[in-house]
C-alpha cells in the first residue's frame, strides 16, 4: 500500500506532529510505502531524512484567511490572500506531478486546513483522507477559504474520507452521521512506554504552546489565586513558547501579581516525559482542546491530570469513566475549583491519588496507544481501497 501524506508544518514539538510520527512509523511496519510533503525543509523534514522515510518540500500554506491583527495586517489581506492563493496553486500542479510518479493509493492530508492534496487527489480521481485534528475556529481562530460551508462540503465529496481526532471534532464538522467519517484516537506513545514514579518533585506542570486557546492567562490568573490561599504554594514550570508579543504578556501577568519568584519559564522542552514523571500535577487549562496529546502523554508517564472539563480534555476524562466507572483526573469547570485542586494536591501525598493516576494510565493504554492507533488507521486505509 502506497500512501502520499501532506502535513502542515515541520515543527516537531507541536501535537499534530508527534501523532504524525506516532502514525508514521506504526503504519511502515504494517508495509506502508509512504511520501510525505511537507512545506519546507525544517524541523520534521530533517527527522524525516534521519529515518530515511522519503520526503519531498514544497511551498504551500494553510488554505485559510491571513490574520489580521493590525492596521498593517488589514491593508495587506487582499495581496496576502492572492499571494496565498497563488503559492497553493502552483504547488497543487507540483503535487499532482508528484502523484502521477509515485501513483498512491490514498492521499492523506494531516490536517484539516490544507487543501492542496484534496485538490490534487479529486483531479486524479484518487481517495483523499482528511485527518481533522482541529475545531479551526474554536482552537485556532482560523477561517476555511473560501467558507466553512464549503469546507464541510469538501468532506463529504465522493472521493473524501475523515478521521477526527474525537468526537466532538466530528460533531462541530457535522460528520457524526457521515458514513465515511471515523473516530480515531491519537497514538500517543507506545504501550510499553508507560511509566509511574511515587516521589514526585515538589512543582505544578503546564505544558503547551503559549497560545489563548491554551488558557495559558486563566492558569496564571488561578495560580496567584492559589499562592494568596496556601501559605507554602508549589511554584508552576511552563514549559512551551510562543510569539515574542504573546511570551511577553505573559510575563507582564506574572510581574502584575508579583509571583516571578515562584513561576519558571521553561521554553520548549526535549525532556517533557520526564517532567510529566516527576510533576505532582499537569494542568491543561485549554479552552477547547482539538484531543489534548499532552493529556494522554502524562497519563502514559504517571502523572496526575488537573484538566479543564471541556472539548477534547472532556471527552478524555469521560472516556475514562464510561471504562473504569470512575474518574481518571480532575475536573474543574471555574477558577475557584481549580484554586481547589491545586491546594488539594499540595497538601496531598501522592499515594491519595495512586489509583486515579493509575486508572488513568491504564484508560491511555487502552485507547492511545501508537499501536491502537496505527492499526485503525491501516484498517481504515483498507476499507476505503475496498469501495
Amino acid at each position: 500500500m502506497k500512501i502520499i501524506f501532506v502535513i502542515s508544518s515541520t515543527t516537531i514539538h507541536g501535537g499534530a506532529s508527534k501523532a504524525f510520527m506516532q502514525m508514521l512509523i506504526g503504519l511502515i511496519s504494517m508495509g506502508v510505502k509512504p511520501l510525505v510533503i511537507l512545506p519546507n525543509t525544517n524541523g520534521l523534514y530533517q527527522v524525516l531524512q534521519s529515518k530515511n522515510i522519503d520526503c519531498i518540500a514544497l511551498n504551500y500554506r494553510m488554505s485559510v484567511y491571513p490574520w489580521y491583527q493590525s492596521l498593517k495586517d488589514l491593508l495587506l489581506f487582499i495581496p496576502r490572500l492572492f499571494g496565498r492563493i497563488i503559492v497553493n496553486n502552483i504547488a497543487t500542479i507540483r503535487l499532482i506531478s508528484i502523484i502521477k510518479q509515485f501513483k498512491p493509493d490514498i492521499i492523506h492530508t494531516n490536517v484539516s486546513v490544507v487543501a492542496i492534496g484534496y485538490y490534487a487527489a479529486r483531479l486524479l480521481k484518487i481517495p483523499h483522507v482528511w485527518h481533522i485534528r482541529e475545531y479551526g475556529d474554536l482552537d485556532f481562530q482560523l477561517h476555511y477559504y473560501p467558507t466553512s460551508k464549503v469546507q464541510q462540503n469538501r468532506y463529504k465529496r465522493n472521493n473524501s474520507h475523515t478521521i477526527c481526532i474525537t468526537k466532538d471534532v466530528q460533531k462541530h464538522h457535522q460528520l457524526e452521521d457521515v458514513n465515511t467519517s471515523k473516530v480515531i484516537y491519537d497514538g500517543v506513545l507506545s504501550s510499553s512506554e508507560q511509566a509511574y514514579m511515587i516521589n514526585k518533585k515538589p512543582y505544578l506542570l503546564f505544558a503547551g504552546r503559549l497560545e489563548q486557546a491554551k488558557g495559558i492567562m486563566p492558569l496564571i490568573d488561578a495560580y496567584a489565586q492559589y499562592c494568596k490561599q496556601h501559605s507554602f504554594p508549589l511554584p508552576l514550570y511552563i514549559a512551551g513558547s510562543g510569539t515574542p508579543k504573546y511570551t511577553q504578556l505573559i510575563k507582564d501577568k506574572i510581574l502584575e501579581y508579583e509571583i516571578e519568584d515562584k513561576i519558571k519559564l521553561l521554553g520548549m522542552r526535549n525532556d517533557i516525559l520526564s517532567l510529566y514523571k516527576e510533576a505532582k500535577t499537569l494542568i491543561v487549562p485549554s479552552l477547547s482542546e482539538g484531543f489534548g496529546f499532552i493529556t494522554a502523554e502524562a497519563m502514559f508517564s504517571g502523572c496526575l491530570v488537573i484538566g479543564n472539563d471541556i472539548a477534547g480534555t472532556k471527552e478524555q476524562f469521560d472516556n475514562g469513566l464510561e471504562l473504569t466507572g470512575k474518574e481518571i483526573a480532575l475536573r474543574y469547570t471555574t477558577q475557584e475549583q481549580l484554586v481547589q485542586h491545586l491546594i488539594n494536591v499540595t497538601n496531598e501525598l501522592t499515594e491519595h491519588y495512586e489509583q486515579m493516576i493509575l486508572r488513568g494510565q491504564q484508560v491511555a493504554i487502552q485507547l492511545y496507544s501508537s499501536e491502537q492507533h496505527a492499526q485503525s488507521v491501516f484498517k481504515f486505509y483498507k476499507e476505503i481501497i475496498s469501495r
